[in-house]
């Protein structure tokens, strides 16, 4: 992950009596808004900000800013902010057929270790799981699949059922049974169902454990999944599946893994093919191996969150006034040249503009973005620094 540091420039303004930030430095302690009550400054000039110019504000440049033209002096108290990274969104499909009893255990016994990797990383996630509960399919000789805590509610897999260890906000089951060859089928049908678990800035993973292959071509699915949702792209994709049809590796030898654990028509292409396209992780599922992949998996969904491009406007506090329109936002890369951005009205302006960044809610700002292309290059800069400075007039992007 790239090491941005954030940082965030507040003027504050401070009320308490007997101390004013912006008052004069003549002596008379009046603010320097030309309310004097005297109609002077304390230095008996008319313009009351105790300078020698004739203007109304407190430097010696003869223009009508206090800030001699300098955009570092828009600042005077600063505050360092932490960064954050995207969140990270998974989905699992496990096929539920009757020959897939090991595996799905080896997945049950995994999820919590999965889980908990990428808590302990730091990052916000949300697991979705497609896949037949207990006592759901197994009345058709299929195998079901429920999650122990803490990934899992509390009492989910408890006892005789009914079962039921979707835990909110972190994790959702959807109890479908997932027959051979139609994992994809079914992540793309029951999107209704857990596209409320996919955030719009996180990063998008998928992982299907299959000992067949899928009647979806590779490309079908990524273009049937861009269809419902354009945010998704950039996903991966990762799977467990035979990497050799039962009859391929029975032709070598009885004692081939692929021989025993594969279906009649098992090499897994379609999902070879998604994993190559996507550049997710992948694992034979001939093996039995299933701790060392899914720890692949939580470090390639560790390493793909980036920083995220979106900063809260921290709370001015009482007795503090914040203005947002005197908000701006300024780049200095690794070698300390520094970047200003302009602002654009909505993130619809972006692509009208070389870089820029916008408020959530202009009316109202509670956050701050900054656009797709501007995003890309803060993120590509390590040891770089985003300064977000209050005080001045917000200046705009130029439109191209």
């Amino acid at each position: 992950m790239n090491n941005i540091r954030v940082i965030f420039l507040l003027v504050i303004f401070l009320l308490h009596a007997g101390f004013c930030v912006s008052c004069d430095s003549g002596g008379d302690n009046e603010p320097l808004d030309g309310d004097d009550k005297d109609g002077k400054d304390s230095d008996g000039s008319g313009d009351t900000d105790a300078d020698t110019d004739t203007d109304s504000d407190a430097d010696t440049d003869g223009d009508t800013d206090s800030d001699g033209d300098d955009f570092d002096e828009c600042a005077e108290v600063t505050e360092v902010a932490g960064n954050n990274y995207q969140p990270v969104d998974i989905l699992f499909v496990i096929d539920n057929s009757p020959s897939m009893e090991d595996e799905i255990n080896e997945v049950r016994e995994n999820m919590n270790r999965f889980s908990q990797q990428i808590g302990a990383s730091g990052l916000d996630y949300h697991i979705v799981l497609i896949s037949c509960l207990p006592g759901d399919c197994d009345k058709d000789q299929f195998f079901g699949i429920c999650i122990d805590p803490p990934l899992g509610k509390t009492g989910g897999c408890d006892g005789a059922g009914p079962y039921d260890d979707t835990n909110p906000p972190a994790y959702l089951h959807i109890s479908e049974r997932v027959p051979s060859v139609k994992g994809l089928e079914w992540i793309i049908d029951f999107y209704p169902e857990w596209k409320d678990m996919i955030r719009t800035n996180s990063v998008v993973h998928f992982v299907a454990v299959s000992d067949d292959n899928e009647e979806y071509s590779a490309s079908q699915f990524n273009s049937e999944l861009l269809a419902l949702d354009p945010n998704f792209a950039g996903y991966k994709f990762h799977g467990i599946f035979s990497y050799m049809s039962k009859e391929a590796a029975c032709a070598i030898s009885s004692t081939e893994p692929c021989c025993e654990f594969a279906a009649p028509d098992g090499e897994g292409k379609i999902y070879k093919d998604l994993v190559q396209m996507t550049g997710g992780v992948s694992s034979d599922l001939c093996l039995q191996e299933f701790d060392p992949v899914f720890d692949e998996f939580a470090s390639s969904v560790i390493q793909s969150a980036e920083l995220s491009c979106e900063w809260v406007i921290p709370d001015p506090g009482e007795d503090e006034v914040l203005d947002p329109h005197k908000v701006n936002v300024e780049f200095v890369d690794a070698q300390g040249d520094s970047h200003f951005i302009g602002h654009v009205d909505s993130k619809d302006m972006c692509d009208q503009v070389q870089h820029g960044w916008y408020y959530d809610d202009e009316s109202d700002p509670t956050m701050i973005y900054v656009c797709p292309q501007t995003c890309d290059w803060i993120q590509e800069d390590e040891d770089a620094e985003m300064h977000i400075k209050f005080g001045c007039e917000t200046e705009d992007a130029v439109i191209e």
